[in-house]
């Protein structure tokens, strides 16, 4: 969509009515819940305590044997045998049925494999080839690659909002998203970014993103750079999801950098359609809104733009799906 020297970035709606509505990402404020542990009053549970004398079973005492003359002491021998025996008896049968104990370990032991094979881990660990060298290499950070809502963008397809990533091209580049948090989130040497996968030739990689949250990515290979306001210097591919949202293909932060397809339901943005770049095709990148306009995009195909105050140009883009849409990018 746009880019300037004040590192601006947000993705407005088709005919530019969003552009008062970036629908920023809430800041996420922890509340410190103080929660009072009860003192040690009243702690011990005094019934729980066990005394050798609660296992006898005073009902089977003969009390008149007891108390008995010396002549009448042998009956009560044999009597008084069944008193001590279920003590010991009670107690052994505790730690004879312990065996029992290792079954759920076991039990446990064999549901690990299927932990180990959950396809979303096993998804992060392929898509990370290659992340370390060239975030190294360009100065950026590595991106938070979360698996699960987190209200931003996340691997995985589990919402409504997708986008399909495919490596078109014959080496392996890293795709690096983030949200635009204002106009600081595309400055990935000093705010680490949302996502950042690698993706081998031929490989693809499935991203999730909460909708009314202004995004933007953009491919990095080992032969890219940051531009000087810390955003990857190629061809980025903005987006904000929703029922008003748009998405198109920017080249006005680098006219020579890598191309980039988005096909949606609706409309196909890439590198000549529906597509922001530099009015005079003689420059490498363009920052001002009066320096660059989105071509090629109006209804006939799916698209449209508008002026946007706050770049003071043209905003737009393709239009998408009200209650869903998953765009399927391509990079080469």
């Amino acid at each position: 969509m746009r880019c300037s020297s004040a590192v601006v970035l947000s993705t407005l709606a088709v005919g530019g009515a969003a552009a008062a509505h970036h629908g920023r990402h809430a800041s996420f404020h922890a509340r410190r819940q103080a929660e009072v542990k009860r003192s040690a009053d009243g702690a011990v549970n005094w019934d729980a305590v066990a005394y050798d004398l609660k296992d006898v079973d005073w009902s089977k005492i003969n009390w008149s044997s007891v108390f008995a003359s010396p002549s009448a002491t042998p009956t009560p021998t044999p009597a008084a045998k069944p008193a001590p025996t279920p003590t010991p008896e009670a107690k052994k049968e505790t730690p004879s049925s312990a065996p029992a104990a290792p079954k759920p370990a076991a039990s446990s032991q064999a549901a690990q494999p299927k932990t180990d094979s959950n396809p979303i881990s096993d998804l992060v660990s392929d898509v990370m080839v290659g992340v370390a060298s060239v975030a190294n290499k360009l100065g950026a950070k590595i991106g938070k690659n979360d698996k699960s809502n987190n209200g931003g963008i996340w691997i995985g397809s589990d919402s409504d909002w997708q986008m399909e990533i495919t490596n078109g091209g014959s080496q392996t580049t890293v795709f690096f998203c983030w949200k635009a948090n204002g106009f600081s989130g595309m400055s990935i040497n000093v705010n680490v970014p949302d996502i950042s996968v690698g993706l081998e030739p031929g490989k693809k990689v499935n991203l999730s993103f909460a909708p009314n949250v202004p995004a933007a990515c953009a491919p990095a290979s080992a032969n890219s750079k940051l531009a000087m306001f810390g955003g990857v210097d190629e061809t980025w591919a903005e987006v904000t999801f929703g029922q008003y949202g748009a998405f198109d293909v920017s080249r006005n932060v680098n006219m020579q950098g890598t191309s980039i397809s988005m096909k949606g339901s609706k409309c196909t943005s890439d590198m000549n359609t529906c597509v922001f770049k530099c009015k005079n095709p003689a420059l490498t990148t363009c920052e001002k809104g009066t320096d660059y306009d989105l071509f090629n995009c109006d209804s006939s195909n799916g698209g449209g733009g508008g002026y946007d105050p706050v770049m003071a140009g043209t905003g737009g883009g393709c239009s998408m799906g009200s209650n869903g849409e998953k765009i399927k990018v391509t990079f080469s």
